[in-house]
């Protein structure tokens, strides 16, 4: 094995041996501040009050020289969170002295910002360490060039710069307790001293150093294979790259290519869904070892990375209908953001394969519609586990991938042996409740539209309410027994839908005041509500009986 430089350096020996640089394949910045900055920022403090401990073991880094550049394959979240620390400290030592006068304050100041963090200008560039392109120009405003922290830089939602703003807060928040409690100023200098000492001294990095990027990646490979938990999509990845050898530049271009597609998406569970879209079912603590096992030549490297960059458009359409739909027929997609009101994801491997497969989409609008119903019915009346149904489609996904299903009768029939029968559906409908205000939205919008196609329900919810007809605060305005309320509260009989402006006038008040509101509405569903002369019990039951037969029309299975 190609290893070059292999040492137990410490922080402050490991940040000065040279100027290191984060690939922009590597994932941004990911450590929480309730969880891996916390554990940092305890070991330190363990360390501190155990004097007589000689050091602590943080972790390995593993790193790859190209070019003249020392690329950081494995360690870029601790490096880069040693950097934050380092940052909080510096700006510390900068306020004793400009309080104070200390000038030994001054002189760690400087030697945080030219030793370890590292000087930048429009026309130089010293820093020690420089991130992925996501992160570097954010990371080095905010943290690398001292100033004050007085003011706000908008961070834009972008996930990696909120953790490491949240992490700066809270290395920042934790060292002012510390001072806070300080008799005197000189007492704080002496606590902080402490503190940088200590974390440059005794905390220890394991650093290995190949000569070629091969070798990193088995080394990165070996030393995450067992221990700490490592997201399987980082171990493939850089399993991907460990085996690619000819084809290693086209993997990593189109690895960066699967993350800009997939933004903010977990890339470990689209690869779940992808592998369970091919072969047999898998779980997450297994999937590595398979696709390890499956993928071990550079031709299966180049062959799996450019058939996940190809779907990855439509698992994002998938998880994301509401941000762009990738079929042309709308009925489709109609159907993706009805399964997503209800929470299903369970079926995405075999939309995945239907895809992959060369399927028509009128034959794909016709098994998510099937899908649609079985989830509606299963799941949200017939009140069945939704995770009941990923092996189920799992198995479906592998047999049309290996063409054991060929054509939309044979994929039709496995399914439609799973979802509820009509007689089944009525029977729980006639019954059923919905306390999910979103699912009960879609189920009576789907109802209205079905039996009033020429006046459709706005699908966007901020502009339509749920409203239950014997309100949720009952008051003395209804004379309803409270266990009798509770019990036909969310019943299906009981929902209706009001547009906004409607919905506020109705409140809790009376049927009486309520049907004047229902009468002023366009929607069908509320029309025939003003033929009420009281809202009973009975009247819930009569109403919700009547919309199971419109239930079961809406949700029929497609022969």
């Amino acid at each position: 094995m190609g290893i070059k430089n292999f040492s137990f350096e410490s922080i402050e020996t490991y940040l000065q041996k040279s100027k290191y640089y984060i690939p922009d394949y590597q994932r941004e910045y990911s450590w929480t501040k309730e969880t891996e900055v916390d554990d940092f920022w305890k070991d330190l403090q363990t360390i501190i009050l155990e004097k007589d401990r000689e050091e602590h073991f943080l972790g390995q880094v593993v790193l790859n020289e190209n070019e003249g550049k020392k690329y950081i394959i494995d360690g870029q979240q601790r490096t880069t969170t040693m950097i934050i620390l380092l940052a909080v400290l510096r700006d510390f030592f900068y306020e004793l002295h400009e309080k104070f006068n200390i000038s030994d304050a001054q002189d760690i100041y400087e030697d945080i910002k030219i030793k370890f963090i590292g000087r930048y200008s429009e026309t130089k560039n010293e820093l020690k360490l420089t991130l992925g392109e996501v992160d570097r120009d954010f990371f080095r405003t905010y943290i690398q060039m001292f100033r004050k922290k007085e003011f706000e830089i908008n961070v834009e939602k972008i996930p990696s710069h909120i953790k490491i703003k949240e992490a700066y807060n809270y290395f920042y928040n934790e060292i002012k307790k510390k001072l806070d409690d300080s008799k005197n100023f000189n007492e704080q200098y002496l606590k902080l001293k402490e503190i940088y000492e200590t974390f440059l001294s005794k905390i220890k990095v394991m650093y290995v150093e190949t000569d070629n990027e091969y070798e990193a990646f088995i080394i990165f490979e070996t030393l995450n294979a067992r221990g700490k938990d490592l997201e399987t999509a980082d171990l493939l990845k850089n399993h991907l790259f460990r085996i690619s050898k000819g084809n290693l530049e086209l993997v990593k271009n189109t690895w960066q290519k699967i993350l800009e597609t997939l933004e903010e998406i977990d890339v470990t569970r689209y690869i779940r869904h992808y592998w369970n879209s091919k072969y047999s079912f898998s779980r997450e603590k297994d999937l590595y070892k398979r696709l390890r096992d499956k993928i071990s030549t550079p031709l299966d490297t180049k062959e799996f990375i450019e058939e996940i960059e190809k779907l990855s458009p439509l698992y994002k359409s998938l998880e994301k209908p509401e941000n762009g739909f990738y079929f042309d027929d709308k009925n489709i997609n109609e159907s993706l953001t009805n399964l997503r009101i209800m929470g299903a994801s369970t079926f995405f491997p075999l939309i995945l394969a239907l895809e992959n497969k060369g399927f028509s989409e009128e034959i794909i609008k016709k098994i998510v519609h099937n899908i649609e119903t079985l989830f509606l019915r299963n799941c949200v009346i017939g009140d069945k586990v939704a995770n009941k149904y990923e092996i189920l489609f799992s198995n479906l996904a592998s047999k049309i991938t290996t063409e054991t299903l060929i054509d939309f009768e044979s994929i039709n029939k496995e399914l439609k042996d799973n979802i509820l029968s009509d007689e089944e559906f009525l029977v729980a409908f006639e019954t059923a409740e919905i306390k999910q205000v979103t699912t009960a939205k879609y189920v009576l919008r789907e109802i209205n539209d079905f039996y009033d196609n020429e006046t459709t329900v706005i699908k966007d919810n901020n502009k339509i309410q749920l409203e239950h007809i014997m309100p949720k605060a009952l008051g003395d305005k209804w004379n309803i027994d409270n266990e009798l309320h509770a019990k036909y509260l969310n019943k299906i009989g009981n929902l209706t839908l009001l547009y906004n402006k409607l919905n506020n006038k109705v409140k809790n008040n009376t049927f009486e005041v309520k049907k004047q509101s229902y009468s002023e509405s366009t929607i069908q569903l509320n029309k025939e509500l003003i033929n009420f002369k009281e809202w009973s019990i009975k009247n819930i039951e009569s109403r919700q009986k009547k919309l199971s037969k419109i239930a079961v029309k809406r949700w029929s299975v497609i022969e």
